[in-house]
């Protein structure tokens, strides 16, 4: 009898799999409410799963693997986002920059946000 697959106290290889896919829609939650996300632990837990779906008989992984594409399609258009998401604001603060860098250039003040001034009534 072999040793049993760690999967961190998943005895049960779907539910591993179920719960990882709510780990990635949370993941997506934070994403789109502009949170820093870290996708480390998502892809180290896929390729545990990977490997403990792989270390089993054909029979009993071939359900499994489906799922487990899924996320793992799931979890690359993630990246992607987050990818884009860093070009973009990288994009922006180097077009604020140059607009700094000419106000700074013709001698004009940056702009302010409205409001009164401090110190008058």
């Amino acid at each position: 009898m072999s040793a049993p697959h760690p999967l961190h106290e998943h005895e049960d290889l779907a539910t591993a799999i179920a719960e990882l896919a709510a780990m990635i829609n949370e993941t997506k939650i934070m994403v789109e409410a502009g949170q820093l996300v870290e996708l480390d632990l998502l892809a180290m837990r896929i390729a545990v799963l990977c490997d403990a779906i792989g270390s089993l008989p054909v029979d009993r992984a071939r359900p499994l693997r489906p799922a487990l594409e899924t996320l793992m399609g799931e979890l690359d258009r993630l990246d992607y986002t987050l990818r884009r998401r860093n070009v973009d604001l990288s994009l922006d603060l180097q077009q604020a920059d140059r607009r700094l860098r000419a106000q700074l250039a013709y001698g004009t003040s940056p702009a302010k946000s409205p409001g009164s001034p401090a110190g008058r009534k």
